[in-house]
């Protein structure tokens, strides 16, 4: 292993859907053998004598997931192969410190082969600590693993710490997120599809939100896992906020609706992260509800170009339920949302909707052409009913 070589990547898939690459850094320094062994399972170019397949985390799954605390993913005998629950999962494991001998030793109570000895025995004080699991006792590493997503005293001084994920933290809480069955076991297939070294001049994929950090979003997806600016400073966490929207916007420009609307998505997140009572920071309180009208409006757009239209709906009604809603903002909401119940021929919604819109608005030409194509539209649906009714009875 070189020097330079410090950081791998696994490339994570859902039930067969792509969702993100997880970067992580090695700790070389303070757990050489650990590392190693991590560093040769993601590039997938040892074999062991003997066996007809080299030892590597590709198409492995994540088998064992525990909300609050952490995934665990590794077992190289037993979860790389069909996704499925069985008595053996989660007791396999095999090094690359492994022999021919050691993989025919019939002697062995659990199928973890090439156990090695523990090494950096730190403490467990945040998340996204990638550490290597054991079977409770000291030198039995092989090539199980875990990332934390809390800080977990509990582990502090019992398992090896060998590295942190640098990038792709949002993969992590998806995996998170996942449903499981009572033994932490996971309902949906969470497979390493790919993995091996990443360096600063390869890209970071992400599927199910934006990383982009095109007008300076520089942000955690997740509130709670950025670091940028301080959690107390409302200020500061309102110019996140507006800088993430902001990002959204930029994309929208470039017609790139999905990820403006992942962008939209992810202030939305920030600002009900941080957003004050109006007793403690009046003056922030109010920005932030202004930012979560925009927001709002903007989302709306985003599902109706998407033509995710009952979301379209939805978030327009949101921004149409809050208090103290400006006129105008008011008719664009009106609008959007009428346009999404035109689109799925909600002709009588889509008119009242365009009415309300007429109101706020007064001057808006356009919806006043909005009402007369609907209008014209109800008027042959009527007509055609009629002629259908009397060439019944005729």
């Amino acid at each position: 292993m070189n020097k330079e070589d410090k950081y791998v990547y696994l490339d994570v898939a859902i039930d067969g859907t792509d969702v993100g690459r997880i970067v992580c850094e090695l700790f070389e320094a303070e757990a050489p053998r650990t590392v190693n062994n991590f560093y040769h399972l993601c590039l997938g170019d040892i074999t062991i004598e003997g066996e007809d397949r080299p030892l590597s985390l590709k198409n492995n799954y994540f088998h064992r997931v525990i909300k609050n605390f952490m995934i665990q993913a590794g077992d190289v005998i037993y979860g790389s192969d069909k996704f499925e629950k069985s008595d053996n999962i989660g007791k396999g494991g095999c090094s690359i410190y492994a022999t021919k001998e050691n993989l025919s030793d019939s002697n062995v109570e659990l199928s973890c082969y090439g156990n090695f000895e523990d090494e950096n025995l730190g403490e467990f004080t945040e998340p996204f600590i990638l550490a290597m699991a054991n079977t409770g006792t000291s030198g039995s590493n092989s090539s199980q693993f875990f990332i934390t997503t809390y800080p977990s005293p509990h582990l502090n001084g019992k398992h090896s710490i060998f590295g942190k994920v640098l990038h792709g933290k949002y993969v992590v809480r998806t995996i998170e997120n996942c449903k499981v069955d009572s033994d932490g076991f996971p309902e949906s297939e969470i497979r390493v599809v790919d993995c091996g070294l990443w360096n600063d001049e390869m890209s970071i994929p992400l599927y199910n939100a934006s990383n982009d950090t095109i007008g300076g979003d520089i942000y955690e997806e997740m509130p709670d896992d950025d670091r940028h600016f301080d959690s107390e400073n409302f200020s500061k966490a309102y110019e996140a906020a507006d800088i993430i929207k902001n990002s959204g916007s930029l994309l929208f420009k470039q017609k790139d609706y999905k990820n403006a609307l992942f962008k939209y998505k992810k202030s939305l997140k920030y600002v009900n992260e941080y957003i004050p009572e109006p007793d403690v920071d009046e003056k922030n309180n109010i920005k932030f509800l202004t930012l979560k009208m925009k927001l709002y409006l903007n989302m709306s757009l985003m599902m109706y170009y998407l033509k995710q239209y009952d979301d379209s709906i939805l978030y327009a009604t949101y921004l149409l339920d809050m208090d103290n809603v400006p006129n105008l903002d008011k008719a664009k909401a009106y609008y959007r949302r009428g346009n999404s119940y035109y689109m799925k021929k909600l002709l009588e919604d889509a008119k009242k909707d365009y009415k309300k819109c007429k109101e706020n608005n007064p001057d808006d030409k356009v919806v006043d052409q909005k009402i007369d194509e609907v209008q014209k539209l109800l008027d042959e649906k009527k007509a055609k009913t009629r002629k259908n009714i009397a060439k019944f009875f005729s």
